[in-house]
C-alpha cells in the first residue's frame, strides 16, 4: 500500500465542475433547489483581524477596518471583503476578485503598517498566506493598494489579476515548500514567519526586517523574492517543527514553540537582538506538576508594558489536566497562576475547562473558555479599580462558539469584534466594546466578577437564517470500559421516532462543539426529519488531555468501541426517540476512518456509512502524509517503522477488513491532499466495491476539506441521496 495506486483505469463520470465521479446516479435537480436555502445559510462570515489605521500618500489618515471573509454566491471560493469599524454603517467593500483557476485557500491576512522592501514605502495592506490548489503548499504574498504607496509599481511580473479590486497582489516566495504562521512585532519594524525550505521536513524559524529592510530591491517591474533570516535552525534530532509566536516590545526576543504532536510541546525563547541569532532557550516552568512530555503551551505573547517588556503570558497544561493562562518573567523565571485550578495553587480565578483562546493587549487580556462545546468569553484588565480581575462577559446571545478579534494595534484594546456560530448562524460578525462594562461589573455567588453585554451587530456581515432551526443538547452515555463518552445531539422538531445519524469529527484532537454544521445538517433535521448525533469520543480536545490522551496509539480501537456503546445506547435508551435499524455513519479525516471502522466492527447495526477524506490503511497513510507531519502523526497514531506497531496498524486499517462491511458507503476525496492521500479513497473503493454498493468522488483542485462552491454543492447533494437511497429506503419518500 505505500506505493500511490493509479486510478487511471475508472471509468469517470463529470456531473459537476472539479468533480469525477464513479458509480454515481444522477444526482436529481430537487435536491439542489431544496438545498439552495441551506447552502445560502451556510455562506458565513468570517474575519482574519482589523485592518491598520495609516496614511495615504499626501498623509491623511486612513482609519482600518475591519477584514471579513466570505463567499458570495456567485463564487468558487471564499474571498475578502473590508466593512468600516463602526457597526452603524452597512458599507462592505470586495478586496479580492480572483480564485486562480480555483481550490486556492488564504490561511492568513495577517495587516501591516507598512514596508519598504522595494524601497518605496507600501502602507497598509497585509501579508497574505495562501496556496493555488488546495495543497496546503502555502505561499507568502503581498497585499496593498497604490493610494497607500509612496510611489506607483508598474505591474509586477506575476502579480495576480484582481480586477475590478483596487488592490495588487505580488507573490513573495517562489517555490513548493510551505510557509505560514506569520507574527508581526509589535513595533513593525520585523515579521516572522516559519517554513519548511531548508530541507522540505523541519517547519523552522525565520525573521525578515519590514522597514528599514535595505533589500537592494527596486520599484520596477521585476519579480521580488522575501530575504530573511534563519533564526530557530533544526535541531537535527527527529524532526523539528516549530512555529513563532510573539514578539518582546523591544524586538529582542522572539518565542516559538516546538510542537512535537497534539499532546506535547514545548516553549523557548531565541534572542535575536544581535547579528546573528542565539540558539533557542527551552523555557522551564518552575513548580510545574505535569512531566514535561505531557504538557503542552500555546498563545504565547510577551507584554506589552514597557516596564515588563519580557513578562510572557501563555496557556499550558502543565500545572493539571486542563490548558490554563500562566505568566512566566524571563528576567525573574517567576511564574504567576491566572485561571490554573489546582489545590496547592493559587490562582487569581481558577477555571476548571480548556482556555481555548488568549489575546494579550496593551491594557487587557481577552480570552475564551471552552465549556463542553460551548464558548464562554473573559477578560482582565491590567490596569485600573479592576485591574489583575477576572471578569467573564456574559453575552445575550443564543450561546454556541463564539471567537474574537482585538483592535489593539490601532490603540484600541478594548475594542473587540465578536464571531458568532451557533445552531441559528453559520457565522454572523458582531461588535463589542468592553470599556463601557468595567462600570457595572457585578459579582455572582460565588464572588464572581461577571458583566453583561450585548453585542452591536454588523447587518452587512450575517448571513441569512433558516427558519425551525433546531437547538443542541447535550448527552452523555457509558462506553465499554466506564467512561462517559459526551455528544452533540439535535432531533427534528415534532418528530416521534426518526432515523439518526452518527457524525464523526476529525483530529482526532478536535472537538463536535455547539456550532452550526454544514448545510446538510439543517436539510437532514428539517427536510429529511434524521436526528443527528456528534460524539466527542476518547481522543478528542476540550476534556483534558488524560481523555485526549485514551485513544492514543494500541488503544485506537477503543475510540471505535465508544461508536459501539452509542449504537447500543441509541438501541436501549433512546428508543423513544431514534429508530435503531435505521441508523448511518458519517466522518471526514480520521472521522472517516471512524466511520469505516464502524462499518467493519458494526455493520450489523448500521444501515450505510459516508467517508470523507478518510484514512483507510495506516501504514501507508503515514508513509504518504507531508513530510512536515509525519512525526506528530506517529506520535499519535504509532511509528509504522516499529514491526510490531506495523502489525498493529495493519491489522486494524480498514482496507484489510473490507469483507465485514455488508453495508452500502459513500466515499468523497480531494485529488490534491497532501495529509491523506486520494490513494486512500482509491484503494478503498476498488476492494470494497466488489463486496458492497459503493459511491466514489475525486474532488478536483481540493485538498484535506473543500473549498469550492461546485464541489461542496455536489458532495452536499450526493449525501443526501445517498441517505435517501440507504437510510431512508424503509420510509415513504
Amino acid at each position: 500500500m505505500a506505493t500511490p495506486v493509479d486510478y487511471g483505469d475508472l471509468e469517470f463520470t463529470r456531473p459537476a465542475r472539479q468533480i469525477k465521479a464513479v458509480n454515481l446516479p444522477a444526482v436529481p435537480q430537487r435536491i439542489f433547489d431544496g438545498m439552495k436555502q441551506y447552502e445560502d445559510a451556510a455562506r458565513g462570515f468570517g474575519t482574519p483581524g482589523f485592518e491598520r489605521t495609516t496614511k495615504d500618500a499626501n498623509g491623511k489618515e486612513v482609519p482600518g477596518g475591519v477584514i471579513v471573509a466570505h463567499r458570495p454566491a456567485d463564487a468558487q471560493v471564499t474571498q475578502l471583503y473590508h466593512m468600516p469599524t463602526d457597526p452603524s454603517s452597512t458599507e462592505l467593500s470586495r478586496l479580492t476578485y480572483f480564485d486562480i483557476g480555483s481550490g486556492r485557500t488564504i490561511s492568513m491576512f495577517c495587516a501591516i503598517l507598512e514596508d519598504d522592501w522595494r524601497g518605496v514605502r507600501r502602507r497598509g495592506g497585509a501579508i497574505m498566506v495562501m496556496d493555488l490548489n488546495g495543497n496546503e503548499h502555502f505561499q507568502l504574498w503581498r497585499y496593498w493598494e497604490d493610494s497607500l504607496a509612496d510611489q506607483v509599481l508598474p505591474k509586477v511580473q506575476g502579480e495576480l489579476d484582481n480586477a475590478p479590486g483596487l488592490g495588487r497582489i505580488e507573490r513573495l516566495t517562489h517555490d513548493d515548500y510551505r510557509y505560514g504562521s506569520i507574527v508581526m512585532s509589535q513595533t513593525n519594524n520585523l515579521m516572522a514567519f516559519a517554513s519548511n525550505k531548508e530541507n522540505n521536513k523541519d517547519t523552522l524559524v525565520y525573521v525578515t526586517r519590514l522597514i528599514d529592510s535595505n533589500t537592494g530591491a527596486k520599484a520596477d517591474a521585476s519579480p521580488f523574492t522575501l530575504h530573511s533570516r534563519l533564526v530557530a535552525p533544526s535541531t537535527g534530532e527527529g524532526t523539528t517543527m516549530y512555529s513563532p509566536q510573539s514578539f518582546s516590545l523591544d524586538d529582542k526576543y522572539l518565542l516559538i514553540i516546538r510542537r512535537y504532536g497534539s499532546s506535547y510541546n514545548a516553549l523557548y525563547a531565541v534572542d535575536i537582538s544581535g547579528e546573528q541569532a542565539l540558539l533557542p532557550k527551552l523555557i522551564k516552568f518552575p513548580g510545574a506538576t505535569e512531566k514535561a512530555e505531557d504538557t503542552a503551551f500555546d498563545n504565547a505573547a510577551f507584554s506589552h508594558n514597557v516596564n515588563l517588556p519580557h513578562l510572557i503570558y501563555c496557556t499550558t497544561n502543565g500545572y493539571g489536566d486542563f490548558a490554563s493562562i500562566v505568566t512566566y518573567d524571563l528576567d525573574t523565571a517567576s511564574v504567576t497562576h491566572i485561571t490554573t485550578s489546582g489545590a496547592a495553587i493559587q490562582a487569581i480565578r481558577p477555571i476548571l475547562w480548556e482556555i481555548q483562546d488568549l489575546k494579550v493587549t496593551s491594557d487587557n487580556i481577552v480570552f475564551t473558555v471552552n465549556v463542553e462545546g460551548w464558548a464562554s468569553l473573559f477578560f482582565m484588565p491590567l490596569s485600573g479599580f479592576h485591574k489583575n480581575t477576572v471578569i467573564e462577559v456574559k453575552v445575550a446571545w443564543e450561546r454556541g462558539w463564539l471567537t474574537f478579534q482585538t483592535n489593539d494595534l490601532n490603540n484600541k484594546p478594548y475594542e473587540l469584534t465578536l464571531h458568532l456560530t451557533s445552531y441559528h448562524s453559520r457565522g454572523r460578525i458582531t461588535y463589542l466594546d468592553l470599556l463601557p462594562l468595567l462600570n457595572n461589573v457585578k459579582k455572582d455567588e460565588n464572588g464572581n466578577a461577571y458583566v453583561l453585554a450585548s453585542v452591536l451587530p454588523y447587518a452587512q456581515a450575517a448571513p441569512p437564517t433558516v427558519a425551525h432551526e433546531v437547538p443542541p443538547t447535550l448527552i452523555r452515555y457509558k462506553s465499554f470500559d466506564g467512561l462517559e463518552v459526551p455528544a452533540i445531539y439535535y432531533h427534528p422538531v415534532g418528530q416521534s421516532v426518526t432515523p439518526v445519524i452518527i457524525h464523526i469529527h476529525g483530529g482526532p484532537e478536535s472537538q463536535a462543539t455547539a456550532n452550526y454544521r454544514t448545510p446538510t445538517h439543517s436539510y437532514l433535521l428539517n427536510e429529511l426529519k434524521i436526528a443527528v448525533i456528534y460524539p466527542n469520543v476518547r481522543g478528542s480536545s476540550g476534556y483534558g488531555k488524560k481523555y485526549m490522551a485514551a485513544d492514543d496509539v494500541l488503544k485506537r480501537e477503543d475510540s471505535v468501541k465508544d461508536i459501539g456503546a452509542l449504537l447500543d445506547h441509541i438501541a436501549s435508551d433512546m428508543q423513544n426517540e431514534l429508530d435503531s435499524s435505521r441508523i448511518a455513519v458519517a466522518g471526514g479525516s480520521y472521522g472517516g476512518y471512524m466511520s469505516l471502522a464502524t462499518l467493519t466492527h458494526y455493520s450489523s447495526k448500521v444501515a450505510c456509512g459516508i467517508e470523507n477524506f478518510g484514512i483507510v490503511h495506516w501504514p501507508s497513510f503515514l508513509e504518504n502524509t507531508a513530510a512536515v507531519r509525519r512525526a506528530a502523526r506517529r506520535r499519535e497514531y504509532g511509528d509504522e517503522t516499529i514491526p510490531e506497531i506495523r502489525e498493529f496498524l495493519d491489522r486494524i486499517s480498514p482496507i484489510n477488513n473490507t469483507s465485514k462491511i455488508t453495508v452500502p458507503l459513500l466515499i468523497t476525496h480531494g485529488e490534491n491532499d497532501s495529509r491523506v492521500t486520494v490513494h486512500e479513497a482509491v484503494s478503498m473503493y476498488k476492494i470494497v466495491s466488489k463486496n458492497v454498493h459503493t459511491e466514489l468522488i475525486i474532488c478536483e483542485m481540493e485538498g484535506h476539506g473543500y473549498k469550492q462552491k461546485s464541489v461542496i454543492e455536489f458532495t452536499n447533494a450526493a449525501d443526501i441521496l445517498f441517505l435517501e437511497r440507504y437510510l431512508l429506503s424503509k420510509s415513504n419518500l
